[in-house]
């Protein structure tokens, strides 16, 4: 399928969206504008010209499962300044799904509570237009590095194709096929290039469409691209045998050169279910790993290569999301148990160092997604 369920954002995985074969890949979110967190500032006040790395765009709502209230959007600073740009009203189904921000920073692709309602909100204006998309589509977001186009798949059968979309919909152009359930694809930062994982294996792919060549990496059944780790280099979970083995991250460069693996075998014996991500940071490489019941944790990997676990003041540390990394920083998404609450903070593994975001309240959702601005591309060295 062509969505990254780590990227994903709540309300997907809360209400199970299914809009007329859409479905939001955004990013996994957390928070909540708790008494005493610093108030909105007006749309007008956003410093678009500030707006980079370190910058995010959240989705946050006070509502419940069962008692719901306004969703509110948020271009919240690296420093915890947050800058109110929409809010949706309340009403009796779940908020909006969304899906991705774009590279220009002034539009919001997402799929509405109206169901089969593709829609675009232009943060500047707030002015809201729907998008009607030809056929069924699974949607991974904007294309980069503006957003002009829509990047999604469409299928019959078995077959899947990876397509970029105008901003109305209209096909534009089929850039690969695959076997269905198993095509995801990225976009590299210049938006020349997506590394996609077809039935065929993980392959560089033209903006342009067609194949530019494999991208094998040896020993392993399956490799799924979760991000470009630099503009040469991709980040990718791999198994080495079939789907009930252990995920571990390599590094595949886009040229064909040999891959190069970033995390060991893991066995039981770890704790480590499986490797999903990694960030390279000066005081070491951090690892977003798999453990029980679906939840994630963060590890240190150790020049030997074994793990310390890091835990983050002040959460419960069962099911800490790493969004990105800015500076020394890792943006985490805290999350108690499903559904739960959700909090958002930068911290800093090394000194311990935190700032809230979000600091959701007991009982409320907080923020149903998080989008770091850029995030997906070329954070492996920040």
């Amino acid at each position: 399928m062509f969505t990254n369920v780590w990227k994903r954002g709540r309300v997907a995985a809360l209400s199970a969206v299914c809009v007329a074969g859409l479905l939001g890949a955004g990013a996994a979110g957390a928070a909540s504008a708790s008494a005493g967190a610093s108030a909105a500032r007006p749309q007008a006040g956003v410093p678009w010209s500030q707006v980079g790395p370190g910058w995010t765009l959240v989705e946050y709502t006070n509502g419940t499962m069962t008692k719901h209230a306004p969703t509110m959007l948020y271009v919240v600073s690296p420093g915890g300044v947050k800058y109110l740009v929409h809010t949706w009203p309340k009403t009796a189904a779940f908020p909006p799904n969304l899906i991705s921000w774009s590279g220009d920073k002034t539009r919001l692709l997402f799929v509405s509570s109206d169901p089969g309602h593709l829609a675009q909100l232009n943060l500047r204006t707030g002015a809201l237009s729907t998008i009607s998309m030809q056929g069924s589509v699974q949607l991974i977001g904007y294309t980069r590095p503006h957003g002009l186009n829509i990047l999604g798949g469409a299928g019959t059968g078995k077959v899947v194709k990876l397509a970029r979309y105008s901003l109305t919909g209209k096909l534009l152009k089929v850039l690969a096929t695959g076997n269905e359930f198993q095509v995801t694809a990225i976009d590299s930062a210049d938006g020349t290039t997506l590394a996609v994982s077809t039935g065929k294996g993980l392959e560089l792919v033209s903006n342009t469409g067609g194949v530019i060549r494999q991208l094998p990496v040896r020993g392993t059944s399956q490799c799924t691209p979760v991000r470009w780790w630099d503009s040469k280099t991709i980040v990718a979970v791999c198994f080495d045998g079939n789907l009930n083995d252990i995920a571990r991250l390599w590094l595949v460069p886009a040229s064909g050169a040999a891959p190069t693996a970033l995390t060991p075998r893991r066995t039981a014996s770890s704790m480590d279910m499986g490797d999903l991500d990694a960030w390279q940071l000066k005081s070491g490489l951090y690892l977003q790993s798999a453990v029980a019941c679906g939840t994630v944790v963060i590890n240190r990997q150790n020049p030997n290569h074994t793990l310390t676990r890091i835990n983050v003041p002040g959460t419960l540390n069962t099911n800490n999301r790493v969004l990105t990394a800015n500076g020394q920083n890792l943006l985490v998404d805290a999350l108690t148990e499903c559904p739960g609450t959700s909090s958002l903070l930068w911290f800093n593994p090394a000194t311990k160092a935190e700032k809230w975001l979000f600091r959701t309240p007991a009982g409320a959702l907080g923020v149903l997604a998080a989008f770091p601005f850029y995030s997906t591309e070329n954070a492996g060295g920040m």
